[in-house]
């Protein structure tokens, strides 16, 4: 029974800011008073405050952490709450005493490595040069995006331009090495306003949208509107969308509005074409009818439309909520599988398997020798030989550090996969463990 060699515990968690994966300058912290602030200033720590429901009051996060003040209603609304004072950060943003300009948030350009082997057939680079420039652009476009959504909740506007260039950054580094950006979006966190979850998606159609041969120009805008493809969320009460549980039936028809406020907010954004429109009124559009807010089926759903609902619920069935654990990325791929022609279309379907491969990077796997490891690197040209981390050897003995094997290589006996486990139900943290293999 293996099962005892899976106790891997979480490490104490660490912001990638403080990781290094986010280049920017130290931040200056200031605490000042709520009548000293001002349009202009960045927001160093995220407020709550108490807001009116009815006979009572509930506390909700009026503003969130990094988010830069740009109308006079998010002043006010903090205002209104009662609070006393706020910490902002004088090196992103306004000082209290006017001394210093609004800088612009810089995403970092990806930088390529010196290249160990020649890239696999379809990528100009290969996994591990990308892999680096990938966390580092994945990391730096979520935290803008989080500050642009946050700061639409709250009435102010939205930074087209910056959103532009975070579409073009990772359709960037999706057509240089594809397997890398889509290999970290098995990496979860929660956010109000889901940015995690838009990048991710995001990332998700581009790779569908590399392997139907989408010109890299369609690709950087069908970027920006996955970026957005949530954005109606942001005028949903915070009470139903950080609602712990499952929606009662009136939250749950609050909450699917979001595709009809996304529409709205966009139409006030310039620039915005009807294909970007169709990713946010259509991502829960079903190609057998059975989706919202429409009900349309078949062709009447725009193919990016189409994209970006397969990829939405892949990023939902592996992610976990208090009301279910998340699915291994397999399992996930398996259901949305088994519904192609119904849910989904089918041509898509198997695009999106072909983008993630049969084994998606994290999955844990018996292979036929014994051993136990997790998928680490994908093999483009073979998805049923790629690389694998082998922690659990065939006589069941642990591995501190995992030793990397690629499948395709075949030695004195060719291993092969024969199962995938649920790292749930085992204890693993193949995250952990991926990290080790990977950096």
């Amino acid at each position: 029974m293996f099962y005892l060699f899976f106790n891997f515990r979480q490490p104490p968690h660490c912001s990638e800011r403080c990781c290094g994966t986010y280049q920017g300058s130290c931040s200056m912290k200031k605490k000042i008073g709520i009548d000293q602030l001002e349009v202009g200033m960045y927001m160093e720590a995220s407020v709550e405050g108490s807001v009116a429901k009815g006979a009572s009051k509930q506390n909700v996060l009026l503003l969130g952490k990094g988010v830069l003040i740009t109308s006079t209603n998010q002043i006010r609304r903090l205002k209104a709450a009662g609070l006393g004072d706020v910490t902002i950060d004088t090196t992103k943003g306004k000082d209290s005493d006017g001394g210093t300009d609004v800088p612009q948030v810089e995403i970092p350009q990806p930088k390529e490595s010196a290249k160990e082997s020649p890239p696999p057939k379809g990528r100009e680079v290969a996994y591990k040069d990308e892999l680096k420039a990938a966390r580092k652009t994945k990391a730096a476009v979520t935290a803008a995006l989080k500050g642009t959504m946050e700061s639409a909740a709250l009435g102010g506007t939205m930074d087209r331009q910056k959103l532009d260039v975070a579409g073009k950054l990772i359709t960037q580094s999706v057509f240089r090495n594809v397997d890398a950006m889509v290999g970290l979006t098995r990496i979860k966190e929660h956010d109000p306003y889901t940015a995690t979850h838009c990048v991710n998606v995001c990332v998700l159609v581009l790779a569908v949208a590399h392997a139907d041969g989408i010109d890299k120009s369609t690709a950087e805008m069908l970027a920006t509107a996955t970026l957005l493809h949530d954005i109606g969320k942001t005028k949903i009460p915070l009470e139903i969308l950080n609602k712990p549980g499952r929606f009662e039936p009136h939250e749950l028809e609050e909450m699917r509005k979001h595709t009809i406020y996304g529409e709205e907010v966009l139409r006030e954004m310039p620039g915005v074409t009807e294909e970007m429109m169709y990713i946010a009124t259509q991502h829960h559009e079903m190609f057998n009818g059975s989706g919202y807010p429409n009900k349309l089926s078949g062709e009447e759903i725009h193919r990016f439309g189409q994209m970006t609902a397969v990829a939405d619920v892949y990023d939902a069935l592996t992610s976990s909520r208090v009301y279910k654990p998340a699915l291994p990325p397999s399992f996930a791929l398996t259901r949305i599988y088994h519904n192609r022609d119904t849910e989904f279309r089918k041509d898509i379907v198997d695009l999106f398997v072909k983008s993630l491969g049969l084994y998606p990077v994290g999955s844990l796997v018996i292979l036929n020798t014994g051993e136990v490891g997790f998928v680490c690197e994908p093999n483009p040209e073979n998805s049923r030989q790629p690389k694998v981390g082998v922690f659990i050897s065939r006589y069941k003995r642990q591995r501190m550090v995992p030793t990397v094997i690629d499948l395709a290589v075949t030695g004195t006996e060719k291993r092969e996969i024969v199962k995938v486990l649920d790292p749930a139900k085992y204890n693993v943290d193949v995250d952990r463990m991926l990290k080790m293999t990977t950096g």
